[in-house]
């Protein structure tokens, strides 16, 4: 039988050249791998060295033997994490969405319906999440455009309309609704990954100038300092801390309305049909 061992210091004689050089690298001493190497070549019914009276180097089946070697090692150094990912993955639903408001809807609901699992969530456009659902890297996918497949159970699961939030004291302030257009031009605090939604800032609004904040609460305390305009949502005053101080201004253009759908492949009905039933 082969043991890994042997196959550590074969591949470390490989790596370095020499057997002195392999028993320093493992702490060995030289005549233990000088023997484990004679035990392995007998074990593999073939010889694997090329030995003179001051020299030991790989032969033709020596140097195929350490490919196999290297590649076999390095599997089983990775067999614990492949291990421990298997069974993560089986507590964990992979979520992707095109924007960050399903989530803050979804998360408690998944929450809910399946109590013993992780939530694991990523933002990418309709594309990629439709690609990446029918792939099997997320089981569940949140999509602004309604997919039309036999292969996948959609239902609607919400609705969003985006706004501005003025500070009372800008010119805009007492507008019933604005459009993309009224405030193009302006300077605009603005949280990154928007998914989707960037198309307002890279086709609606051009001319506007974009500070952005990364961290939510910074993001936040930035909002309540500030005398800039920034976005908000109908969604985002019933799931999320908003500053206050500001008047929120529905947007008119119908783009900033907009519809979501939840989807899984449709041989993945029975395990969420629980948490589409509450949807």
């Amino acid at each position: 039988m082969i043991e890994l061992y042997e196959l550590r210091q074969f591949a470390a004689f490989g790596e370095t050249g020499t057997l002195s050089e392999a028993a320093e690298k493992l702490h060995l001493s030289q005549p233990a791998i000088s023997r484990n190497m004679k035990k392995l070549e007998d074990d593999m019914g073939v010889t694997l060295f090329e030995r003179s009276k001051n020299k030991i180097s790989l032969n033709d089946n020596g140097q195929y033997l350490l490919e196999l070697a290297q590649k076999l090692l390095s599997d089983a150094h990775d067999l614990p994490l492949k291990v421990r990912e298997h069974d993560r993955q089986k507590h964990t639903i992979s979520l992707g969405v095109c924007a960050p408001a399903p989530i803050w809807r979804l998360a408690s609901l998944i929450a809910n319906v399946f109590p013993q699992m992780t939530l694991q969530t990523e933002i990418d456009d309709d594309k990629r999440l439709l690609s990446d659902l029918a792939n099997g890297i997320y089981q569940l996918a949140v999509l602004h455009e309604k997919p039309e497949s036999n292969n996948l159970i959609v239902k609607e699961c919400g609705r969003e309309s985006l706004m501005f939030a003025l500070p009372k004291e800008h010119r805009f302030a007492d507008r019933k609704s604005l459009s993309f257009a009224d405030m193009d031009g302006e300077n605009i605090l603005l949280m990154p990954n928007l998914g989707f939604w960037d198309f307002v800032k890279n086709e609606k609004m051009t001319k506007t100038r974009f500070l952005t904040q990364s961290d939510r609460y910074s993001f936040t305390e930035l909002v309540q300092a500030s005398s800039l305009p920034c976005f908000t949502s109908d969604v985002a005053d019933k799931f999320m801390e908003i500053p206050s101080g500001r008047a929120n201004i529905p947007i008119s253009d119908s783009e900033a309305t907009v519809t979501y759908y939840l989807a899984c492949m449709a041989d993945k009905k029975k395990t969420f049909e629980p948490l589409f039933r509450v949807i």
